[in-house]
């Protein structure tokens, strides 16, 4: 009987189904696409098992892996779970006191490194851990494992066990380690597969985000080996726009911070004469077409048959602007601690404010104090050594506490984090999320935190589109500092927000805004690694603004 109990079983198959099917694609050193078979993928896998094993990397120890996504990767991790060992990927920017405490916390029997480069980061976090060993610096072995064996091998396979630990964001303080199994990937992939009906060997995908966390790990791992899609790896994100052009995928998956970015090329790419053209009505329409199919084109978007954001809320208006060129861009509402999918949404969509419904076999419920609360085969078995912070998310009956605050409203909406609720001087209990999502929509802003904790009034912290950034730079006196003091700048903005107030899109008063000279930054940890806002560490970086402008 064939065995697809597990993403290894299912890897297995593909291998022997369809032995040359392309799997794994990524640049050389001349920039030229390489491929990795189906059988090569699986054969590789078993390969670095047994040298794991050789190495004596026993079932239970953890096994960090640290460098950018490649196939080495997913065949180094899919044969530490091969072994019964834990793997534990870790971002590539990750600064050096989390890298510390991350190899600390798991107490690291190896750690695996694509480059010298990431070798060098950990050895100067813990200069005195002496596992640190290169992808290609684990010694091949002689040894051929035969098909028996390798049943035998896939037989000892728990998937109720603990075989990876992936490392929250750290939004609100230390990161914590989730334990998760095969099984909670595999349904998890599952459910993606029957409620988008992805179509079954049809499709090709475009891995560039961190595979450390839960998103690419779904996408790149559990996606692509249970639907048998081929994966092409971007090799750096300066590269990003030109490589997906040359893959043009099929499926997508980006945080909202990317699909901004790419409306924000195509509007600053669009010619002005094509601009002028679309304010005739019947050449417009003409020009309208021709606009949309170049946009998709340049945007290496043409081939897209299922686009998806995830990790936060997308903003209504870029849902809206993707929709406009013809593409309807699906929202996946998930965590690490549920696996990546709590709801997901499904067919052409209108105001994005709904983050859908739940996968059959998975329950969502709004608790009294309006927490959302899930329970099902995709919730993780608790966190690495954290019997407490376990028992505070994890309640007895297996529902899962969010941390995030919701209704149903035509779907499961979303009004924000429990912990990011801004309590004001006189009492009000504002969310910033939808304030900030409505904000986004004013032409000229890239991002927004608000904040206000125990002030009067809410401010707004803004950071400007790159080309705008540029542009008055070069305006004597327009920039002092980390603040824009721009005065035309200023009033355009301010004009707008007021609008936004008195037309009641934003439901507070925004007393006060900042116009940054820079965007929030992952270096220096305003942004998670999937581009959330650190809302805690902005506000710390930028506190003398805050309270300077309150004071004032």
């Amino acid at each position: 009987m064939r065995n697809s109990s597990t993403l290894l079983h299912r890897l297995r198959l593909w291998a022997l189904d369809q032995p040359e099917a392309p799997a794994l694609h990524a640049k050389d050193a001349e920039g030229n696409w390489i491929e990795v078979t189906a059988s090569e993928y699986w054969a590789g896998v078993v390969d670095r098992s047994m040298r794991l094993r050789a190495m004596e990397v026993k079932p239970g120890d953890r096994v960090v892996i640290y460098g950018l996504n490649t196939p080495e990767w997913v065949q180094w991790e899919t044969a530490v779970w091969l072994i019964g060992a834990v793997s534990v990927g870790v971002h590539p920017q990750t600064n050096a006191q989390d890298l510390g405490l991350m190899i600390d916390q798991v107490e690291a029997a190896m750690i695996l490194v694509e480059a010298e480069s990431f070798r060098e980061r950990i050895l100067s976090a813990r200069p005195d851990h002496a596992g640190v060993r290169l992808f290609s610096e684990i010694p091949t072995i002689s040894t051929i494992c035969s098909s028996d064996e390798e049943v035998r091998m896939l037989d000892l396979v728990d998937p109720r066990a603990c075989q990876m630990i992936i490392f929250t964001s750290g939004t609100t303080g230390t990161p914590k380690g989730v334990m998760l199994g095969l099984s909670q990937l595999g349904f998890a992939a599952d459910c993606l597969a029957r409620e988008w009906r992805l179509p079954y060997m049809g499709g090709h995908l475009f891995s560039f985000l961190p595979l450390a966390h839960v998103a690419e790990k779904l996408q790149t791992l559990a996606v692509a080996i249970t639907q048998r899609y081929p994966v092409w790896f971007n090799s750096s994100m300066d590269r990003f726009l030109p490589e997906i052009r040359e893959v043009r995928p099929t499926l997508l998956l980006a945080v909202p911070r990317v699909w901004e970015r790419f409306k924000e090329q195509a509007e600053a790419a669009k010619p002005r004469l094509l601009q002028r053209m679309m304010e005739f009505e019947k050449v417009g329409a003409i020009a309208d077409r021709i606009y949309l199919a170049q946009v998709r084109d340049q945007l290496g978007l043409d081939r897209i048959e299922l686009a998806v954001s995830g990790a936060a809320k997308l903003p209504p208006a870029v849902g809206e602007w993707f929709a406009s060129i013809g593409i309807g861009i699906q929202e996946i509402y998930g965590m690490s601690e549920s696996s990546g999918i709590i709801t997901l949404t499904h067919g052409e969509r209108t105001g994005f404010k709904s983050l859908g419904s739940p996968p059959v076999g998975v329950e969502v419920r709004i608790a009294i104090d309006g927490e959302i609360l899930v329970r099902g085969p995709n919730v993780f078995l608790g966190y690495w050594k954290d019997e407490e912070g376990t028992r505070e998310v994890l309640l007895e009956d297996g529902w899962l506490k969010t941390g995030d605050l919701g209704e149903w409203s035509d779907g499961l909406t979303i009004i924000g984090r429990n912990r990011d609720i801004i309590k004001l001087s006189n009492g009000r209990m504002v969310a910033p999320l939808p304030i900030e999502n409505v904000l986004k929509e004013i032409p000229e802003v890239s991002n927004v935190c608000v904040v206000g904790e125990g002030k009067p009034a809410l401010m707004a912290l803004i950071t400007l589109k790159e080309e705008l950034l540029m542009e008055i730079r070069f305006r004597p006196g327009a920039i002092e500092g980390l603040v824009v003091e721009d005065e035309g700048l200023k009033k355009r903005i301010g004009s707008q927000i007021e609008e936004l107030v008195r037309n009641h899109r934003i439901p507070e008063n925004i007393g006060q805004f900042v116009i940054l000279s820079r965007d929030f930054q992952t270096e220096k940890q305003e942004l998670t690694q999937t581009q959330k806002l650190n809302r805690n560490r902005i506000q710390q970086n930028f506190k003398h603004f805050i309270d300077l402008r309150f004071e004032g």
